[in-house]
């Protein structure tokens, strides 16, 4: 599991499938699935509570001056905040965020069947030119604003 750099603002997690398991216990399993079907250990960040909402901020590139006008074209393009929020309440809500680095759609895909077997729902991979959502939301959602949901 990997251990990021701390800072404040959320950063656009490029090449990464993002979900949530609503059972810990459940996502520690699938971090541990995530290993033994060989994803990289510093692939697979478990994300937990108060500091899981800390490495959320995290798994975006570091804050720079080009990274800010590539996320303003990003946010143009295909804008994600309003996912970044339901994963913040997840979180605050006790469950947990599951986090993969991924290259390719083939590994995407495998990452899903993992996290799948484990109860994984919302899952979105943020890919450099756009977000795809794999799964929506499963059960009573987090509490944001209206104006946020899609």
């Amino acid at each position: 599991m990997t251990a990021q750099r701390g800072r404040g603002a959320i950063t656009y997690p490029t090449g990464r499938l993002l979900a949530v398991i609503d059972d810990i216990g459940a996502a520690r399993a699938a971090a541990e699935a995530l290993v033994a079907a060989g994803f990289n250990p510093a692939a697979v960040a478990l994300l937990e509570g108060a500091a899981g909402r800390d490495g959320l901020g995290r798994l975006g590139p570091p804050p720079s001056v080009l990274g800010s006008l590539i996320r303003a074209v990003q946010f143009m393009a295909m804008d994600q905040t309003p996912d970044f929020l339901v994963y913040e309440r997840a979180l605050d809500d006790g469950r947990a965020v599951m986090a993969v680095r991924v290259r390719e759609r083939a590994e995407m895909l495998r990452a899903r069947t993992v996290l799948d077997a484990h109860g994984a729902h919302f899952l979105n991979h943020f890919g450099r030119l756009m977000t795809e959502e794999v799964s929506r939301w499963r059960g009573p959602e987090p509490a944001i604003p209206d104006a946020l949901r899609r």
